[in-house]
């Protein structure tokens, strides 16, 4: 396998053994690859409340007929050799000027909604955020982040300093001094502060700085990682990352480091996203797709919602993360809603499924109709609405999918144009609660 090998499929697509009777629509991989890869998903099991997708690819078949299928979760695998695989979202989309978004351009997009992910200060819309592996791109917005502070100056602070000196200055620690100034009558054992660079948040980043050179796949990013460390000659690395990010200070004067410590979270301790590795595996970054279209569906509201007309209840949904098991829930929405002059009540969850016409009730699962009933009672709801991203077989169909019973209808399925998110909600919305929805916020 080449250094440079790149491998890449869309959500329902799977992998081959190279050589293998390959499926159409399979990708095929060496074999010696996809052992590696087959044994690197089954030994980081995904946990889920509900059943579906256990692992981060799906294995069927026996022997050379072995597949591995996409499904329930996008990202990105690095081997040690600089081989990479890549789980793209099943759907591309238009924008609102019809142009053509790529798979990867809906990925970026869904994961710029997310708050955990510190990506203002990085172009996502750049020729480098489509052709780099998602984890190459975090790297890229945090060494951007690191970059403003180098220009800026690393920030000082006094810092409590012990040594045996030659001179008396801050204060005497006597325990200390009689033990080791018995036969040294000249010499003082103190502690005084010094003011320096080597405080609780440089070292965070240089910590940083060092793991991510040792493991990135891009040369550049390599180089300008080695030139920010250069400025980082007078301070420490950390050894203990979790006693420094509780002493790292989140005032004002600390604003320009809150997203590059934002950033050290999330290489070094693995928080906000599944940052994980295995026995062949360097790196590997996973998202459930779920979530993030969640994440989007909520941002895309937020930006805009008439908050003088809606009363909006966003809901704490929780997702699996590998290696910590999920207890089971009941349904649980994205968010309700209420508009203020009528009273009327709606609850709201988005679903991440391709349906199609074809299929029985389009494809929709038994149990989120189900669902339907326990949302309306969980949260006395009016009505209840399910989203789903819209495919081209729907758009055609032009059907309204309704759930009804003697009182009439209690839930709908609505669908939105992931290009589009908050054109298509506002369209949501207007028929949801039958009215025209007007919206301070900018669009777009």
């Amino acid at each position: 396998m080449g250094k440079r090998d790149r491998y890449k499929i869309f959500e329902s697509q799977f992998f081959t053994i190279a050589g293998s009777s390959e499926r159409e629509g399979g990708v095929p991989l060496p074999e010696e690859l996809f052992c590696m890869l087959e044994n690197f998903v089954y030994e980081k099991k995904m946990p889920d409340p509900r059943g579906f997708n256990s692992y981060v690819l799906g294995g069927e078949g026996d022997g050379k007929e072995r597949i591995l299928r996409a499904g329930g979760y996008v990202g990105a695998m690095v081997f040690k050799d600089g081989t990479q695989i890549e789980i793209l979202p099943m759907l591309s989309a238009r924008d609102r000027q019809g142009n053509v978004l790529s798979n990867k351009r809906v990925f970026l997009n869904m994961l710029r909604s997310m708050r955990t992910l510190p990506l203002t200060n990085y172009n996502i819309n750049s020729r480098a955020a489509e052709n780099l592996n998602i984890f190459e791109t975090f790297i890229l917005a945090f060494i951007n982040e690191v970059d403003g502070i180098v220009k800026n100056g690393l920030k000082q602070t006094y810092t409590p300093f012990e040594d045996n000196e030659n001179f008396l200055k801050g204060k005497v620690i006597y325990a200390k001094h009689a033990t080791k100034n018995f036969a040294h009558k000249d010499k003082f054992y103190v502690q005084y502060d010094v003011f320096t660079i080597n405080r609780a948040e440089n070292r965070l980043i240089k910590s940083t700085l060092k793991f991510l050179k040792n493991i990135t796949s891009s040369a550049r990013s390599r180089n300008r990682l080695d030139s920010l460390l250069a400025n980082f000659d007078g301070v420490e690395l950390s050894s203990n990352y979790t006693q420094d990010f509780a002493a790292s200070v989140a005032d004002r004067t600390m604003l320009g480091y809150r997203n590059a410590l934002r950033w050290a979270e999330i290489f070094l301790l693995g928080r906000y996203v599944t940052i994980t590795t295995g026995r062949n595996v360097a790196y590997a970054v996973i998202f459930p797709t779920g979530e993030l279209f969640d994440s989007y569906t909520v941002y895309s509201l937020g930006k805009m919602l008439d908050n003088q007309r809606f009363k909006a209840e966003i809901q704490k949904k929780r997702y699996p993360m590998l290696g910590a098991p999920m207890r089971k829930d009941s349904a649980q929405a994205l968010a309700v809603m209420t508009l203020k002059e009528t009273g009327m009540r709606v609850v709201f969850d988005s679903k991440w499924q391709e349906l199609s016409a074809d299929d029985d009730n389009y494809g929709i699962r038994e149990n989120d109709i189900y669902d339907i009933y326990n949302l309306l009672e969980m949260y006395r709801s009016d009505s209840a609405c399910y989203i789903y991203p819209i495919t081209r077989e729907i758009r055609e169909d032009r059907r309204e999918i309704c759930f009804k019973n003697e009182d009439g209808i209690l839930g709908r399925v609505c669908f939105v144009d992931i290009g589009d998110m908050e054109g298509s909600l506002v369209k949501v919305l207007e028929h949801i609660f039958g009215q025209r929805i007007a919206s301070d916020k900018p669009t777009g």
